[in-house]
């Protein structure tokens, strides 16, 4: 979670349609995982606090999803490393700022505590590939990996500007893993080399996968081509950054926004996202803040119309207060 040059803004595309839905309707089971916490500066997030020693410990949650026809199971995200000196030199920094910090329980953790291990997840999904959300990958020995379009570059090259905008360029397995394309473009993408690319979506789920209208989001993927997964293209906080949009049941949806939004303040409108100063430069959290207000206003409207009058409770990876609310739907539990 790195500050960024607010520009590149983002131009409303093609008319979105709503998911599907039928009588039959698949649903899938999301359980919440227990996946570290860290500190942070709230004056970096919220523009109504301008208090500099106003510091929040928080969750970086992490979501397990069970997809019961397929019998796949799926992780979004994957929250802290456990041993923070397997993160790189350039990053070490960076963590000393976000303490304290607490990698325990982590996810592979938490999922033994609920009776699965990490060689029983299919794949993981990352939101985006800032050291908060990344974990330890070489725990899921056989999971296909599924990151954002432009994550290449930023695994390869990182982004020159923050100890935080470090990336790791052997985080990932290239030869089970994906870059999803740019939306508009046919297949996916080549990260770090031929191998990356071995593994198709398709091959995953059994069936074509592609982004599609779905609204109020531009861009979205039918994970499963059922209508109970969706991944959802969430431009702004980082390049590549993606959602998860779940159907819990038959009228009701939880949608994963991953860092696309850091406060519920900001989400209810109480707030705008932070700004600040910094080497002569107008900086934000995310890397494209207009991007980020646009995902975020379409993440308000899923919110407050719903598809189809369905309900959609948003989920911000970071929001303590709702990690408080909520424990029932930690593993083995499920929202």
């Amino acid at each position: 979670m790195a500050p960024h040059r607010t520009d590149n803004p983002i131009v409303d595309g093609r008319s979105p349609d709503q998911p599907h839905q039928n009588e039959d309707q698949i649903c899938v089971r999301v359980s919440v995982l227990e996946a570290g916490k860290l500190t942070l500066p709230e004056h970096f997030f919220c523009a109504d606090q301008h208090d500099k020693n106003v510091r929040n410990t928080v969750p970086s949650m992490s979501f397990l999803i069970n997809h019961p026809p397929s019998g796949k199971r799926i992780i979004f995200d994957l929250g802290m490393r456990r041993d923070l000196a397997k993160y790189p030199p350039e990053i070490q920094p960076h963590l000393q700022t976000r303490q304290p910090i607490f990698t325990i329980p982590d996810v592979s953790d938490s999922l033994r505590s609920g009776g699965l291990d990490p060689k029983d997840i299919d794949a993981v999904v990352l939101s985006h590939v800032h050291y908060d959300h990344v974990g330890t990958p070489s725990d899921f020995i056989r999971a296909l990996f599924i990151v954002g379009p432009g994550t290449r570059q930023l695994l390869l090259h990182g982004m020159k500007y923050h100890s935080a905008a470090h990336f790791e360029k052997d985080l990932l397995p290239f030869e089970r893993s994906i870059e999803l394309p740019e939306p508009g473009h046919a297949g996916g993408q080549n990260v770090g080399g031929e191998q990356f690319d071995a593994v198709k979506l398709e091959s995953f789920v059994g069936t074509a996968a592609a982004w599609q209208p779905l609204a109020p989001f531009e861009n979205g993927i039918d994970l499963f081509g059922d209508g109970s997964v969706y991944i959802v293209n969430s431009p702004g906080h980082l390049q590549g950054h993606l959602n998860l949009l779940a159907r819990v049941a038959r009228r009701r949806w939880v949608y994963l926004a991953g860092d696309a939004c850091h406060h519920s303040r900001i989400l209810d409108g109480k707030t705008e996202m932070a700004t600040w100063q910094e080497r002569g430069q107008l900086v934000c959290i995310h890397q494209d803040k207009p991007g980020a207000e646009e995902t975020l206003r379409r993440m308000m409207k899923a919110r407050k119309e719903g598809f189809r009058e369905e309900k959609v409770e948003i989920i911000l990876a970071h929001d303590a207060n709702w990690a408080k609310e909520h424990r029932e739907g930690f593993f083995p539990g499920f929202l």
